[in-house]
């Protein structure tokens, strides 16, 4: 029982030498990080300072420069800058605004409706396209079934120069061209042989009517008809359906030239506009020419002055051209805890900084810019002190209940010595005894030791006696 009693006072003893361990590293790490922070505001102060230092040169460097200036040079290049500002803001707008529209419906539905029309009229185109040819073809196939020799005959032409032939004449017809003599709409030229250049010569009068009539009405055709009659074909046209089309184009191109001339008149400005606008600048130039010289006058009048109100600021009077007789209460304090209090502190500070007055000039500033940083990390220090405390509870805890989950000594020697419950209790009531006796005598030993106590007198001479 002694043995256990001293194992768990090593643990407890492990246990609060680690405690303490953790507990003084986490207080040294605090320490030494509050040094790096202290270290390292102090050098960004300097940092600081030393910017606001360059920062006013560069600005008083800047308004002597615009001093040095005449008026009107300074008046034209804020106007230049100005209107620079204007540009940059006009041509982002337009941008904006020109992502927007190509971002808009009405954009989107005007596109698909644009698609679809071109799509409908080059499948217009298309089926005219293939209309016309399948007409040539049938042209081609009807003037040589009219043919008296056939394609075999050695005196005709051959299909494909006939088919040439065709097409050629129907383009001339259709383009305004005049026809190919002796074609097969027409005339045939070089094509055909003398004896058969005109198929219209071996028909009979009711179908070279029928023909002529087909040629004037313009209707589209070709080939034979039922019976071995010439049907209508598209590679003719009428006189007077021809002079119609011809009418359209020229009324068409007659109007898109009257609306570009239009546009173009509208587009271009008017000379005598322009001489009176700018006859108008002029004259309110002119007329304000007084009111700007005199605002530029102010202007330089009012920088002279601001720039030696800062001269007069910068300039700090010494203590020794104070006068001799001047006292502390001629200087009263401003009360404690006020704005001008806050303000003649900074600028005290401040003053010795510029001055490098002291070892402790900074303490003002460091406690105004240290304020926040400090409740920042004492918070931070609360949360990770509550986290260890809670880690250190747990493992306590842990440790508690390993222990008690042991079986006692006793129990485990019980069936050994055949021993009955009385001397089981007797035992454990001695070695509590024991414990408790133990336990009293070192409370005291430390007590005495902590806190030593002079013997009194009476008592010194009876243990003498």
């Amino acid at each position: 029982m002694s043995k256990r009693r001293e194992a768990a006072a090593r643990r407890i003893q492990d246990a609060a030498g680690k405690i303490q361990a953790v507990a003084k590293g986490w207080y040294v790490r605090k320490k030494v990080q509050e040094q790096r922070d202290r270290q390292d505001m102090e050098q960004r102060f300097h940092g600081l300072m030393d910017r606001h230092r360059e920062k006013m040169r560069i600005l008083e460097e800047e308004k002597r420069e615009l001093l040095k200036l005449p008026g009107g040079e300074l008046e034209d290049w804020e106007r230049r800058r100005f209107l620079a500002a204007v540009r940059v803001q006009a041509a982002w707008r337009g941008l904006v605004a020109r992502r927007r529209l190509a971002r808009s419906p009405e954009r989107a539905k005007r596109e698909q409706a644009a698609r679809r029309i071109q799509a409908a009229f080059k499948k217009v185109m298309r089926s005219r396209s293939a209309g016309g040819a399948f007409a040539g073809v049938l042209s081609a196939a009807g003037s040589l079934a009219l043919q008296p020799g056939g394609r075999g005959a050695g005196t005709g032409p051959s299909p494909s120069r006939q088919s040439y032939a065709l097409r050629q004449s129907g383009a001339s017809v259709l383009l305004g061209s005049p026809r190919l003599p002796d074609s097969p709409s027409g005339g045939g030229g070089a094509l055909s042989p003398p004896a058969a250049r005109s198929p219209l010569s071996a028909l009979s009068p009711q179908q070279q009517a029928q023909q002529a009539q087909a040629g004037r009405s313009g209707v589209a055709g070709a080939g034979l008809g039922p019976g071995g009659e010439i049907a209508r074909s598209a590679a003719t046209m009428g006189t007077k359906r021809y002079k119609e089309l011809q009418a359209q184009v020229e009324g068409k191109l007659g109007a898109y030239v009257a609306l570009a001339k239009a546009r173009g008149s509208a587009r271009r400005p008017d000379g005598r506009a322009i001489d009176a606008r700018l006859a108008a600048l002029l004259g309110e130039h002119r007329r304000t020419a007084p009111e700007r010289l005199a605002a530029a006058r102010t202007r330089q009048q009012n920088l002279v002055a601001v720039d030696g109100l800062c001269a007069q600021l910068e300039q700090v009077r010494p203590l020794a051209d104070l006068p001799p007789d001047a006292a502390p209460q001629d200087f009263p304090r401003p009360p404690r805890g006020s704005e001008r209090a806050e303000r003649a502190a900074t600028a005290h500070a401040l003053a010795l900084a510029e001055a490098r007055v002291g070892t402790r000039w900074w303490a003002h500033l460091r406690g105004l810019n240290t304020t926040a940083v400090q409740d920042a990390l004492l918070a931070e220090d609360e949360e990770r002190w509550d986290a260890m405390d809670a880690v250190w509870r747990r493992r306590w805890q842990e440790a508690e209940e390993e222990e008690n989950r042991r079986p006692e000594l006793l129990d485990q020697l019980k069936p050994r010595t055949g021993a009955g419950a009385a001397a089981v209790a007797a035992a454990r009531q001695a070695v509590a005894m024991r414990s408790k006796e133990d336990e009293y005598a070192a409370r005291a030993a430390a007590a005495a030791l902590a806190v030593p106590v002079a013997p009194m007198a009476g008592a010194a001479a009876a243990r003498v006696g």
